[in-house]
């Protein structure tokens, strides 16, 4: 599994210390302007669980998920092999 830098995440705290309030503002408009833009298209609302790099659970979760991509390419390994077999008789 190749990890990827798919989302950006910006923490509340650090945009109220390091933002003025007209750039929180337009950040605001930006993020809207792209949840509407996903609601368009039909998408729901992303809803993430966010694990820091400097929180001991971080290697673990991405332990976690690198067994679940494995799990699925097994699976899906399985299905073709099946569907092939289904497909030669």
């Amino acid at each position: 599994m190749k990890r990827e830098n798919r989302y950006v995440v910006v923490k509340r705290k650090d945009i109220l210390a390091h933002l003025t309030k007209t750039e929180e503002h337009e950040l605001g408009l930006l993020i809207e302007k792209v949840d509407a833009g996903r609601k368009k298209q039909g998408k729901e609302e992303i809803n993430c669980v966010v694990v820091e790099s400097d929180w001991p659970e971080y290697e673990k979760v991405w332990g976690m998920l690198e067994r679940r991509e494995d799990m699925e390419q097994a699976n899906n390994a399985c299905n073709r092999s099946a569907a092939k077999d289904d497909r030669g008789r």
